[in-house]
């Protein structure tokens, strides 16, 4: 039997030109939530210009483009994102009471990847030579650390820290780590603990309702990671590379018997020491033609992808002794099956195939929420050098994206009732100079574009352009 999926089901709806009249006031409504963060009247006014910035037209949204596109003085808002010292915590909380009333739901997942910018020069804070996702090899980059969210409803991101290499905490990099005025109580921590420390306040913060956490396999090689993430009472569904090593059924241990001599054994040893572990690849290969389902899964904008997928339980391996006994979740590329990825779920036995497969898709919306981030919100034209700057830019880009999320959900209501009714392409220019479309591929965004009107697209994925 096949199965056949819809992970984050994509709205498909039109909008009519007058309801982009009141984006301005929605947008003032939403960063109302946030007003109670700020101590100073003057930060809560650039917090609020900033936003605009980051959701306007502009093409570069680094701080003097989008000072000069809204009118304002630069210095000020250079100010209020590189040296004021407004607190990043009460943001994060309210941003994430926020998500946890329009997206939240039972089934939610928390999603947890690494995101890289490329960076010129060597004074900026945490920047090496390191794996950048976004070039796909080494560069000399900054890294942080994210924390989202997906549910049915949509995603966004929910946190997020710079991850500083150990090299920068040297005394090599003294110098540096003052300049870019870096927490003196910082200490180094690998993407992992960074991840499971983020997951834990959200945790802490009980706004946001979650089932489950899905991650890549640079945290889900990560034992203490994963059993981390249990330790919240969630189920985790994670990547892991292919020489992980686990038994197909439990395995029998004893304590050898005290021969007299020396002292008393205490550690458990396999009953059948030529009952060896073996590398997930090495089942993967061996299963069974019907152990394989061929399975759709409906991936939003990246179109259906299928996969003949395998899902077994297991007892899984550490240090030589057996483990939890957890899901293995095998996906095969249909067109090329040496193409096959591996992943473990601490999820209970009763887990429905259904919802394993529903896991594998659930990545995807961080992945997009990057692209989103990076492509609409400025998430990568940030011109500031330190560890505060840093962290202020990016949680304004994360509650500029969720403002997109929130004004979507809130007229999905009103689309989907009009749907029908405007033509995809309208005959001559609407009197308000505006036209608002749900569009998915960038072609139909540059077409728009060159009609001269002014276009605010509400994308299928939750974004919108003003």
């Amino acid at each position: 039997m096949d199965i056949v999926l819809d992970t984050c089901p994509a709205p498909e709806c039109n909008l009519t030109p007058r309801d982009v009249s009141g984006l301005l006031d929605q947008l003032a409504a939403y960063h109302a939530h946030f007003v109670p963060a700020f101590a100073r009247s003057d930060q809560t006014e650039h917090s609020e210009m900033y936003l605009r910035g980051l959701l306007s037209a502009c093409e570069r949204k680094s701080i003097e483009p989008m000072a000069l596109h809204l009118g304002v003085p630069i210095r000020p808002l250079q100010y209020f994102i590189g040296q004021s010292t407004w607190p990043i915590e009460p943001i994060v909380a309210q941003h994430q009471l926020l998500v946890g009333s329009t997206l939240a739901e039972e089934d939610g997942v928390f999603l947890v990847d690494e995101c890289g910018v490329v960076k010129q020069g060597h004074d900026s804070v945490g920047v090496a030579p390191q794996y950048c996702g976004s070039v796909g090899k080494v560069a000399n980059s900054q890294v942080g650390v994210y924390l989202g969210y997906a549910s049915h409803k949509g995603y966004t991101l929910l946190d997020g820290q710079l991850f500083i290499p150990e090299l920068w905490f040297g005394e090599a990099y003294t110098d540096k780590r003052k300049a870019t005025e870096m927490p003196t109580t910082l200490s180094f921590q690998t993407k992992p603990e960074i991840a499971l420390e983020l997951l834990r306040q959200a945790v802490a913060r009980g706004s946001v309702r979650a089932r489950w956490l899905a991650a890549d396999a640079l945290y889900g090689n990560s034992v203490a990671f994963r059993d981390g993430v249990a330790a919240l009472s969630l189920y985790y569904f994670t990547a892991v590379s292919c020489d992980t090593l686990i038994w197909r059924r439990q395995v029998a241990l004893f304590v050898p018997s005290y021969s007299g001599k020396g002292r008393k054994p205490t550690k458990l040893r396999l009953k059948t020491p030529a009952n060896a572990s073996y590398q997930v690849d090495f089942l993967a290969k061996r299963l069974p033609k019907s152990a394989w389902k061929r399975t759709t899964i409906k991936e939003g904008s990246k179109g259906p992808i299928v996969s003949d997928v395998a899902m077994v339980r297991v007892t899984e391996a550490r240090d030589g002794l057996p483990g939890s006994r957890l899901w293995l979740v095998i996906r095969r590329n249909v067109a090329d099956p040496s193409d096959v990825r591996y992943y473990l779920s601490n999820a209970p036995e009763t887990t429905t195939e259904a919802e394993l497969a529903r896991l594998l898709g659930m990545r995807w919306p961080v992945e997009l929420t990057f692209e989103q981030g990076k492509g609409e919100v400025g998430m990568e034209d940030y011109e500031v050098r330190s560890w505060q700057g840093w962290q202020h830019h990016m949680v304004m880009v994360m509650l500029a994206h969720h403002f997109l999320v929130w004004v979507r959900l809130e007229w999905f209501p009103i689309a989907s009732v009009l749907s029908r009714s405007l033509q995809p392409w309208p005959s001559k220019k609407p009197k308000n100079g505006c036209v608002i479309l749900v569009v998915r591929p960038r072609a139909i965004l540059h077409r728009l574009r060159s009609d001269g009107l002014r276009v605010v697209i509400l994308y299928s994925s939750g974004m919108l352009q003003i």
